[in-house]
């Protein structure tokens, strides 16, 4: 077993461990534990990464139904950082012991158990072979994060986690049938029924698919894994759950679970690119990613709640990397990779420093939390700086993306969608510096601030390593990086 092997293994295998050892561990090793767990597999999934780029062949065992390329090392290293960031931030946000916030060890342990699955389902579904497996995994998550959003017991977060499920569980159900019809096309085509939804196999037996069974299994899929990536007109459990949720769970849930949903569907564009003459998967990118990108930058301007404010750029993120995949080529596709990468880190950074300063304000109202950097300077100014990444102003990373994607579209004569990506960008833009500009701006006025409720070693650490990268992605782009994002665009569009 080669070392890449072995990093490709730990990163699956170490949260699966972690949540198993939190069970039984002593309450002052708890938190300890699960910071350990989370930088271990961060390291390991950068290990992936080296290796990948390195070595420059796919890692693959199990029998072949586990297998990592490109696209699937630079999903797990984004799994990577964004877990790592949710896991320690989580040992502040919970409430170390002796403080007012400080969880009975049952539920201590529930939740750091619950939060290291969730972070194994979303790797399980980027180190996967076969999309039947990808799709157990997807359903894993659904499953496991249903109980994290509700985690508070409150009416809302009991009401939020019961329609993220059943919504999710539908979209899913119908993802399966996509996958059922992928099976039987790919059968059709010629293969075994052991290897018949290995996505080699159908990478191989593209050209001889049936297009019409391909083109209703793309419906089925998309509007399936759709759901999950929180697509309009799809995306109505996505509100609800990212305002209820702990900010950790959030975090996880806008940085990572969405890119999980939107790289099972680039796992279908590539085979549906090799087939002669067909377009449908593109035409439906495009197609959900206008109608989410205007939607949500209407929605944006409305927000009266900072947590879904955050959601509803999602949305809009969300719709931005569709279109990327859309417009395609290979600048096309680098824009919406770099676009999911950098959306990541930002949005991960801005769900922190958001749980931090609830907690020292005590609401997640925008017009009550005005006046933060003069009653909290350190968060307000995390907090405008986060506003600012994520508005696509430059140097940072998501205005490179940005800039990527709408460059593709134009240099694909795909006016259009340039205009519309423009002008919904416009709007997002305005609606989320009044938003920003009202909480840290002004006098404290309808909340007093308590800073001594955030505690900041744990949480700085984790909203630093966010933060840097979604800035230092936007000044420069270190080498290894680069040549993995340009392998992931190898890796779909060949």
């Amino acid at each position: 077993m080669g070392a890449g092997t072995i990093a490709a293994a730990a990163v699956l295998l170490i949260p699966l461990g972690t949540a198993a050892l939190v069970q039984v561990a002593p309450r002052r090793t708890v938190a300890n534990l699960v910071a350990v767990g989370g930088a271990v597999s961060l390291l390991a999934a950068v290990l992936v990464v080296t290796d990948r780029v390195l070595d420059g062949g796919a890692i693959t065992w199990g029998d072949g139904i586990l297998r990592l390329d490109d696209l699937s090392a630079l999903l797990l290293f984004v799994l990577g950082v964004v877990g790592f960031s949710a896991v320690v931030y989580s040992v502040d946000y919970l409430g170390r012991d002796g403080s007012p916030r400080a969880l009975p060890l049952r539920r201590l342990r529930r939740y750091h158990g619950f939060m290291m699955l969730f972070l194994f389902s979303m790797i399980l579904v980027g180190s996967t072979n076969n999309l039947g497996v990808l799709w157990i995994a997807l359903e894993g998550t659904t499953l496991i994060s249903a109980v994290l959003v509700g985690y508070y017991h409150t009416p809302s977060a009991i009401e939020a986690s019961w329609k993220y499920l059943i919504l999710c569980s539908v979209g899913l159900v119908l993802a399966l049938l996509g996958t059922l019809l992928l099976d039987l096309a790919s059968l059709r085509a010629g293969a075994t029924a052991g290897s018949a939804l290995n996505w080699t196999t159908l990478m191989g037996e593209a050209s001889g698919l049936d297009p019409g069974l391909v083109r209703l299994a793309c419906v089925f899929l998309f509007l399936g894994y759709g759901t999950k990536a929180g697509w309009v007109p799809l995306h109505t459990w996505l509100p609800d759950a990212h305002s209820e949720a702990p900010a950790p769970v959030s975090a996880l849930l806008s940085g990572a679970l969405l890119n999980c949903a939107v790289y099972a569907l680039l796992r279908l564009d590539a085979v549906t690119l090799r087939i002669p003459g067909f377009a449908w998967a593109g035409w439906l990118f495009l197609g959900f990613g206008l109608l989410s990108v205007t939607v949500a930058a209407l929605f944006i301007l409305v927000q009266r709640d900072l947590k879904r404010l955050l959601a509803y750029s999602s949305v809009e993120n969300m719709g931005i990397i569709a279109i990327g995949v859309g417009v395609g080529g290979a600048l096309g596709l680098l824009g919406a990779l770099f676009q999911m990468l950098n959306h990541a880190m930002t949005k991960a950074t801005l769900f922190l420093v958001g749980g931090s300063l609830t907690l020292v304000t005590g609401t997640k109202e925008i017009s009550e939390m005005q006046g933060a950097l003069a009653g909290a300077p350190t968060l307000g100014a995390l907090l405008l700086v986060g506003g600012l990444a994520l508005a696509g102003v430059p140097p940072f990373s998501l205005f490179a993306s940005e800039y990527l994607i709408v460059t593709a579209s134009l240099g694909a004569a795909q006016y259009g969608v340039a205009a519309v990506l423009l002008g919904a960008l416009a709007v997002a833009f305005a609606g989320l510096m009044v938003r920003f500009s009202r909480i840290v701006l002004g006098s404290p006025g309808y909340c007093s601030f308590a800073p001594r409720a955030w505690q900041a070693l744990a949480s700085g650490v984790a909203i630093s390593v966010t933060l840097l990268l979604a800035l230092g992605l936007g000044l420069a782009l270190p080498g290894p990086l680069a040549a993995l994002l340009q392998g992931a665009v190898r890796v779909v569009n060949g």
